[in-house]
């Protein structure tokens, strides 16, 4: 029997606080944080252990390749120290190998891609490299992507003379007794941008490419080869330390599968890469915050069997979540029936104070103008005021996509819209969540994973303005309930909710509550019940929903910026 192909374990170091910020780090030693030593801790018995049972087994690894920066080395250590002190003895002795080190940033050190680019437009590290420091070029040198290259391969290199004399039976003439041993897998501890020129390079493609693999802090990816061939080098994994798992493929010599990550790790990991790679921008309220836009994969929640995705890294408030939602459905825009009902997640935007600094101070407090309900339920109507009645007026939108569902569930135009760009001037707040498209997945003999033969429907919502601490985890809720809700009422089941977005942010105050929740495991999402059968939209109330098995971590205070 031909031996198993050796492997390449490819470690990032763990959370800094330049990593949070998004600085370049290079020659600069900067510590991990505490919460990055504390994820490691918790990460490494699931992945490494001496029994056999997890992904990675020191006892089999022949070498260990480490940067000779600090916040690597120290991540190394991290990730065996739950190792018994014999199992330790076991390892072989790390090596400290300057061509491991991170891409040297030379005059960029400590500084920000955007603040790169405000003195260089276009600046592509990829391609241009980086340039000395002027004032100290012999401790800050720059690196460019052909020189970055060379030291790459140069690693890549000595590590498939090591593999292939273990594959081809000739380790005896490498005089090396680790590799003779143990066989033929290889750690390298490194860093962010070298683990991703690694990457590329290991499967033969240029450095450019490197932008294509993400390797967040603390994560690991496992290189290996396709059909025992060391011509097909190939990924079997990248591992987040955040999400788990980017990829279904099976890590040769692993002992058992990893298990698929909890969907809440989708916006975990969303959180986790605005606050680290997010661009430094100023906004509306002046608060300010770290953004990216259009992030990939959109993200994606089973709602199959009743499940309701509600955060459980935080408690989200879900009578409130519930209470705005029936108000968008009777088409209300006056926040002070939210806020009679102990709801007051408007009322900042409903102050008078806030509507004389949108130009609407003839407003009565409280009116919001022609937001989410007005537009769902009468788009196109001549709005007033919050008190008057609109009754038959514009297009019911919600209505027409209940129709559409039950009459025509495999019309393409289920839609509903929030953005009516001639009635912007009069809200008080432009909608975030703006789009709404529903699809009808028909019950076949070969499409219906649900047991009851009814028709699924899945929603897609886009959102332009995504509050990642505060408002996201409501938008998740919210337009998972109408799913729900409009399954519910049109004899479908609810089947998928995808949320797109596109400026997806931070703002500045939710840093330190939100590195809180990302230390924080899911739980199960919990399961939604509807106590009576209603079958028009607008019969629905607070009383019919019960929401089974939510027991959420404590709630986390964040303030709204308005």
């Amino acid at each position: 029997m031909a031996p198993a192909m050796p492997r390449v374990i490819l470690a990032r170091h763990g959370e800094t606080e330049w990593s949070i910020s998004g600085q370049h780090t290079g020659r600069s030693d900067i510590p991990l944080t505490k919460h990055g030593e504390d994820v490691m801790r918790q990460l490494a018995p699931t992945f490494v252990s001496c029994d056999g049972s997890k992904m990675v087994d020191p006892r089999h690894i022949s070498h260990i390749l480490c940067s000779p920066r600090r916040r690597s080395q120290r991540t190394l250590e991290l990730m065996m120290s739950h190792l018994t002190q014999d199992e330790r003895n076991q390892i072989v002795p790390v090596e400290t190998v300057q061509d491991c080190r991170e891409w040297d940033y030379g005059a960029y050190e400590g500084l920000k891609t955007h603040e790169i680019r405000e003195k260089h437009p276009g600046w592509d590290i990829w391609t241009e490299g980086t340039p000395d420091n002027p004032d100290k070029p012999q401790e800050l040198p720059g690196e460019s992507a052909e020189e970055m290259t060379a030291r790459v391969d140069r690693v890549i290199a000595k590590i498939r003379t090591l593999q292939k004399a273990v594959i081809e039976g000739k380790t005896a003439e490498l005089h090396d007794e680790a590799v003779t041993k143990r066989g033929g897998d290889v750690m390298v501890v490194a860093h962010g941008h070298f683990n991703r020129c690694f990457i590329a390079r290991w499967l033969n493609l240029p450095l450019t490419l490197g932008r294509l693999f993400e390797v967040d802090a603390g994560g690991v990816a496992i290189l290996c080869y396709a059909h025992g061939s060391f011509d097909e080098p190939t990924i079997a994994g990248i591992f987040s330390s955040k999400t788990g798992p980017r990829s279904s493929a099976t890590v040769v010599g692993a002992a058992q599968h990893v298990k698929a990550a909890h969907e809440e790790h989708q916006y975990l990991s969303l959180v986790s890469r605005a606050i680290s790679d997010g661009e430094m921008r100023p906004d509306r309220t002046g608060t300010g915050t770290l953004s990216l836009f259009a992030p990939q994969p959109s993200l994606s929640f089973s709602l199959r069997n009743g499940t309701l995705p509600l955060l459980t890294t935080k408690r989200v408030f879900l009578r409130g979540v519930l209470e705005e939602l029936l108000w968008f459905v009777a088409g209300k825009t006056d926040s002070k029936l939210l806020t009679d009902r102990g709801v007051h997640i408007w009322d900042g935007n409903g102050s008078k104070e806030f509507l004389e600094s949108r130009g609407l101070g003839h407003r009565r407090e409280g009116d919001l103008g022609p937001v989410y309900g007005f537009q769902w339920r009468h788009f196109g109507a001549e709005y007033t005021d919050c008190d008057a009645d609109y009754t038959g007026k514009g297009v019911d939108q919600l209505a027409e996509v209940i129709d559409k569902i039950k009459n025509n569930p495999t019309d393409r135009r289920i839609i509903m819209s929030a953005w009516n760009p001639k009635d912007l001037p009069q809200m008080a707040l432009p909608p975030c969540h703006m789009f709404c498209q529903f699809y009808v997945s028909l019950p076949t003999a070969t499409v219906n994973s649900n047991k009851t033969g009814r028709p699924e429907l899945s929603c897609h919502m886009y959102q332009r303005s995504c509050d990642l601490g505060l408002g996201v985890p409501f938008n998740i809720a919210s337009y998972a309930l109408l799913t729900h809700m409009i399954a519910h009422v049109t004899g479908c089941e609810a089947k998928e909710l995808t949320l797109a977005m596109g400026d997806a942010h931070v703002y500045r105050d939710h840093v330190e509550p939100l590195k809180v929740q990302l230390t924080r495991e899911p739980k199960d999402f919990p399961k939604l019940n509807f106590k009576r059968t209603v079958t028009d939209i607008d019969g629905f109330k607070p009383e019919d929903f019960e929401v089974l098995g939510y027991s959420p971590h404590p709630k986390i205070d964040m303030k709204m910026s308005v």
